[in-house]
């Protein structure tokens, strides 16, 4: 018995001085999380165009300004207000799956003044506040969408005096992708001390719940809420009753959003614009995507703008992020959704291409794959070969992440062997000794690169990606993987200026005219080479040669976004201030650097949180990398001023935190697993929860703003 005490109060001792230790960091370095979340913040004292966007993962919407949906008669010029929920979904032509609207809550009718108005959205707690007034009425509203019952969302209308009723009005004919109107209808009944709208379309019913102390009563296919004077609570709920207060489901939702950002990987950046971004982005991360596996959002998350699809390519944008910020239990689930029928994959690549393999759908279905895309998909995009490489890309970097060889075996190990042997599938060896890649039908990344062209630069990079993988999983097991990499036909595709064309067909047919610098790819998407290459080099000193109307400056997609992460990687903090500059010039985000739109001035397709997960990734690869396999400090630095960084996960085995400036950089590295990576040059060796203080000159010190003149 007195051994057992000594061993219990040996391991409290421990956990004191844990606790101790983290404390005391704190306040040596002066890290304030809350008030670095609340920078990102938005305050506004008048109306303003781009509504605001919530969710957790299971559904969300964005909100107007005045705190509720725009009127349906309003229309969307600046983006769609609706309840989107990653469960309502159908099949429908050409047997894709397809999000669709659940209903709309919106004032019946407007004040045509006010004479005060504010609007708050709060990151570090998770909610919306919107306040008007006019004449003796006032109006608050507060909007949140539970992350504990996450099909679950709360109103609360504060009202003194009298306002408009509120209208909840389920969608009807709906028009979706590809020229297509669904029909959805509506049945509404009062079910116990709640109102029940069950949503059908095809073969899905979804039910949604509202429980209101506001007087509800049913009109037509809608439901009519008078407000009272006081407060006015309304929860809807998706698929089961409503069991919650308000009370509870709001303070819990607080509760959750303040331990997220407490415990996750968080920067300090002395640069406000650049902690609005970095804060912004991560909220609409996680508003968007969830750990339990409820799937994955579209590109423009749950507001309803853009595609009712979700690409993995687009995914992997954010995948990195998710990673390098602790939230491993979101990346994990999306590879256990995406690796839960790689039989079905295989038997979807034979259907498309006629080869073995797996081969990543350019948009995973929401429901099971088989019949998905049957007999063809829409249109030629759907066979874009590269996007299985970033499938890999994700699943092994999870895997590293997770550190667990049983679920590595189960999850990852299917997905590496079968688009590393897809990729061995529709590659040959020509005559002038090199591999090349090729099959029909086909399309490239780069979408005006034309059809069923040779050599895919993109597909190049994604086929060495998983033959690398595959090779250092053991999975080459004749050899021919290792093959295929001495000799892949790189060499054809390289121009006179030292950078690759796009394609093997008719050379700088479409230079200057990309959409999409493919080019760039080993600098942002996948980490095929171990340092920067010549070729990468080249194409990211011509980035704006390369791609459409980038000198005007103006961006196609995700294309900026792209630039600035190469250019973090590349370690040129001039040029990456230069892009970063023309976020705003280019009209690629509002005014207010709420969000970023799909493409510049593209107002109606806000919220593109595809190029947000870019540039939350660039934001952290200046200050920390690893993407040549080494621990690279401050390389692409272009802020002066202390910049704080917490929990910031690494592939090498550490979790990082510390204060960077100027002229050095005070780390603490603490080992995840045993750990031997280079920084510096130097070579660190941790074993696993082994803690080392590090102070390393920062890179650049002697310039100003960390710039290198070269």
């Amino acid at each position: 018995m007195n051994i057992q005490m000594r061993v219990i109060g040996i391991i409290l001792t421990a956990l004191v001085i844990t606790q101790v230790s983290c404390n005391t960091y704190r306040t040596r370095t002066g890290f304030n999380l809350p008030e670095a979340v609340r920078m990102g913040d938005i305050q506004r004292d008048s109306c303003m165009t781009i509504p605001l966007y919530q969710g957790n993962g299971h559904w969300g919407c964005a909100y107007g300004a005045f705190g509720l949906h725009i009127h349906p008669e309003e229309g969307d010029a600046f983006g769609k207000t609706e309840y989107i929920h990653l469960g309502h979904h159908v099949r429908a032509k050409f047997n894709a799956d397809y999000l669709l609207p659940l209903a709309k809550i919106f004032w019946e009718t407007l004040p045509e003044t006010t004479d005060q108005y504010e609007q708050y959205q709060s990151f570090y707690d998770g909610i919306i506040t919107t306040r008007f007034t006019t004449g003796k009425n006032m109006v608050k509203t507060t909007t949140w969408f539970d992350p504990v019952n996450k099909d679950l969302a709360g109103i609360i209308i504060e009202l003194k005096g009298t306002a408009s009723d509120v209208i909840l009005q389920p969608f009807g004919k709906t028009g979706v992708h590809y020229n297509q109107v669904v029909e959805q209808i509506s049945q509404i009944r009062k079910v116990d001390d709640s109102w029940r709208v069950d949503i059908s379309c095809g073969e899905v019913v979804s039910s949604l719940y509202l429980k209101s102390n506001a007087n509800v009563r049913r009109e037509g296919g809608c439901l009519r809420l008078q407000l009272h004077e006081g407060k006015n609570e309304i929860l809807i709920s998706v698929g089961s009753p409503i069991e919650k207060s308000n009370r509870e489901s709001l303070n819990g939702t607080i509760e959750w959003w303040n331990e997220k950002w407490m415990n996750m990987g968080c920067l300090l950046i002395p640069d406000s614009t650049a902690q609005r971004m970095w804060v912004r982005s991560m909220a609409m991360f996680l508003s968007s995507f969830t750990g339990d596996g409820a799937g994955l959002s579209p590109p423009c998350g749950l507001s309803g703008n853009g595609w009712p699809f979700y690409f993995p390519q687009d995914g992997s944008f954010v995948h990195a992020v998710l990673l390098a910020t602790g939230n491993i239990d979101i990346a994990k689930s999306w590879i256990e959704r995406l690796a839960a029928d790689p039989d079905g994959l295989r038997a979807y690549t034979k259907r498309l291409f006629g080869v073995d393999g797996i081969f990543s759908p350019w948009v995973f279905p929401y429901g099971t794959i088989e019949g998905y895309h049957d007999p063809v998909p829409p249109n030629q995009f759907y066979y874009e070969i590269h996007n299985a490489g970033y499938l890999a890309r994700m699943a092994y970097e999870t895997a590293l992440l997770v550190d667990d060889e049983a679920w590595t075996e189960r999850y990852v190990v299917p997905l590496i062997e079968g688009t590393a042997e897809f990729y061995k599938n529709i590659s040959r060896k020509e005559e002038d000794g090199l591999w090349h890649l090729f099959v029909t039908p086909s399309m490239g990344q780069d979408e005006r690169g034309g059809e069923n062209q040779k050599d895919y630069l993109c597909a190049l990079y994604s086929a060495k990606y998983c033959f690398q993988r595959a090779v250092e999983l053991k999975l080459d097991r004749d050899g021919s993987y290792r093959e295929i990499l001495e000799n892949m036909a790189f060499p054809v595709l390289l121009s006179p200026q030292g950078l690759y064309y796009s394609c093997n067909c008719e050379g700088d047919a479409n230079f200057g005219d990309q959409k999409h610098p493919v080019q760039l790819n080993p600098l942002t998407f996948l980490p095929v080479d171990t340092l920067l290459s010549d070729p990468s080099r080249i194409a990211y000193e011509k980035r704006y040669e390369i791609t459409a109307n980038a000198k005007e400056p103006l961006f196609h997609g995700w294309t900026l976004g792209t630039f600035l992460l190469a250019g973090s990687r590349c370690g040129n903090p001039e040029e990456w201030i230069k892009d970063w500059e023309n976020l705003r010039i280019s009209d690629n985000v509002d005014a207010e650097w709420i969000q970023i739109y799909e493409s510049s001035s593209n107002y109606d397709m806000p919220f593109y949180i595809s190029t947000n997960g870019l540039i939350a990734q660039s934001l952290l690869n200046n200050l920390i990398s690893d993407w040549y396999g080494k621990l690279e400090i401050a390389k692409c630095n272009p802020w002066q001023g202390d910049i704080h960084l917490k929990n910031i996960y690494s592939k090498l085995g550490i979790v990082i935190d510390g204060v960077i400036n100027g002229s050095s950089a005070r780390l603490y590295l603490k080992a995840w697993k045993d750990a031997e990576f280079e920084c510096n040059g130097e070579i660190i060796r941790l074993k696993k929860g082994e803690v080392l203080e590090k102070i390393i000159a920062a890179p650049h010190s002697d310039m100003p703003n960390g710039a290198d003149p070269a």
